[in-house]
């Protein structure tokens, strides 16, 4: 019996990687399994499910975190094009544009969350709260993102979650530049709690105008003192 030559054994496992991305069984932002895991769900070698992972990271699908794993980077070539592109952009730009795609997705959000949406919303923003009680910066940041990734996925959008899912490396940067800079606007100002309060309402005009206010708030902020890359 011929051996499968091991070109065709990665493009097999590049092929049923992509498929778990694109399919939404592995969400943008999230983890995938680990590599004990796919070796064994797969039936492939390690060497094998590496080149195909390295294929992906490449592509922009997949970004390995040293010491914390790889996630789900994007889930369409283009979301690396988008991403190397506004990693030059101005902070203030990004900024502008995340005003416009967020305060959508929440208005959206409002009307078609289900019940799934809203106990991941609170969830978030529960970690979010309690790492700014004990003072856990990082984590403040980090929960931060994941709960503007899950107003926008609430949203039921599949091309605004894409075009935000490109800019999630800018989103977390500009959310670190806020700690650092404006710590007092970032951390104090209780815009995703109005933001979850809107959408737990069903209240599409309030969720848009707190979802707007609470961007507007960094981005004067960013303005009056000059900060803008």
């Amino acid at each position: 019996m011929r051996a499968v030559p091991r070109s065709a054994l990665v493009e097999g496992t590049i092929e049923r990687l992509r498929s778990a991305i694109v399919s939404g069984e592995w969400p943008m932002g999230s983890k995938i399994p680990t590599e004990d895991e796919l070796v064994e769900r797969l039936q492939v070698s390690r060497s094998t499910l590496r080149q195909a992972v390295q294929a992906l990271v490449y592509v922009g699908l997949l970004e390995t975190a040293q010491g914390r794993g790889t996630f789900v980077r994007g889930t369409h070539e283009v979301d690396a094009v988008l991403t190397r592109y506004l990693a030059e952009a101005e902070l203030v730009h990004v900024l502008q544009t995340r005003r416009g795609l967020e305060v959508e997705a929440a208005g959206l959000a409002a009307e078609h969350r289900t019940r799934t949406d809203l106990d991941r919303l609170a969830a978030v923003h529960e970690r979010q709260m309690a790492a700014l009680r004990d003072g856990r910066g990082e984590e403040f940041n980090r929960a931060a993102v994941e709960f503007h990734l899950a107003v926008v996925e609430a949203a039921g959008n599949p091309v605004l979650a894409r075009l935000y899912g490109s800019m999630l490396d800018s989103v977390r940067a500009s959310v670190r530049l806020g700690g650092a800079r404006q710590p007092r606007e970032h951390h104090e100002d209780p815009g995703h709690a109005r933001v979850l309060k809107a959408i737990g309402d069903g209240d599409p005009q309030a969720a848009r105008d707190a979802a707007a206010e609470h961007v507007t708030t960094f981005l004067t902020a960013l303005s009056a003192r000059g900060n803008t890359r």
